[in-house]
């Protein structure tokens, strides 16, 4: 795969602009377009910051994920405090303005993150002081994109559920096993009272706990996805109707990582969270 490939590849998968590109990866706007029409062969450190700002590498001839999960805490950071005000109605609601795209004041208490993501973001004009939903939908897209479920670094073991995923979770807490339930599932209002849908579930050593406890591992891609905690996903975990959750932000971050149409289910909810806040 060649540098054309490479560039419209990913630009096709993150969804973004060549200006965009150009600004995530601090290089001209003129270099990406370069680039795509193969009127430039990039240096080998010009497509590494390509790379490492949108978070995919080269895997072979294919283009994927890096599995970087330093994106998605970077916008968990920055997300958390406004989905709690959105999640939370006797808070005072966010205020559109009359801009090209929906925008308001965030809440006093978010806080701009700091870091290489962050400052990626704010070229961009993603991460701002006033916060628009195609901004916000742009940053999770981003740091989904990044931080794919299936990338990442840690143990990964999908299980059986034959009696759904509450009954796994009766199991595991059965057995004392410290975990948290992620993915698009964790995001729901009422989602202690949830059925239906396959959630990821944070626990240590995903390996040696479904052996021990006598989980039967399912075929990739069904069942539920046992995951190696990597980011201190189990020492922020909210328990609800005697189930524990990740933060909502950071189950929705998941969603945006995870498989199928979770990343689209996710981008819905986080527009119909704005549109109920606004």
């Amino acid at each position: 795969m060649d540098a054309t490939e490479i560039v419209k590849k990913i630009r096709a998968v993150s969804g973004i602009t060549r200006k965009e590109l150009a600004q995530l990866a601090d290089v001209s706007p003129s270099t990406i377009s370069r680039i795509e029409r193969g009127q430039m062969d990039p240096t080998w450190r010009t497509m590494q910051k390509i790379f490492a700002a949108t978070g995919y590498q080269l895997n072979g001839t294919s283009v994927v994920s890096s599995g970087d999960t330093s994106a998605i805490q970077a916008a968990n950071a920055y997300l958390a405090p406004i989905l709690q005000r959105a999640y939370s109605p006797e808070v005072e609601t966010l205020q559109p303005t009359a801009t090209t795209k929906p925008a308001g004041p965030l809440p006093t208490e978010v806080k701009i993150p700091t870091g290489a993501w962050s400052d990626r973001w704010k070229r961009t004009e993603w991460l701002r002081d006033s916060a628009g939903v195609d901004d916000l939908v742009a940053i999770a897209v981003n740091a989904g994109n990044a931080g794919k479920v299936a990338r990442r670094h840690g143990a990964r073991v999908p299980v059986e559920i034959p009696r759904g995923w509450r009954g796994l979770v009766d199991q595991l807490g059965k057995a004392g096993v410290d975990y948290a339930v992620s993915g698009i599932v964790a995001t729901w209002e009422e989602r202690s009272d949830a059925q239906a849908g396959a959630p990821l579930i944070y626990v240590r050593d995903p390996r040696g706990m479904a052996q021990r406890i006598g989980l039967e591992r399912a075929r990739p891609g069904q069942g539920v996805l046992l995951l190696e905690p990597m980011s201190g996903e189990l020492d922020d975990v909210e328990n609800e109707g005697g189930i524990r959750f990740v933060p909502r932000s950071r189950a929705l971050l998941d969603a945006f990582s995870g498989p199928g149409r979770d990343p689209d289910k996710a981008e819905d909810m986080l527009r119909a969270l704005w549109e109920d806040a606004s």
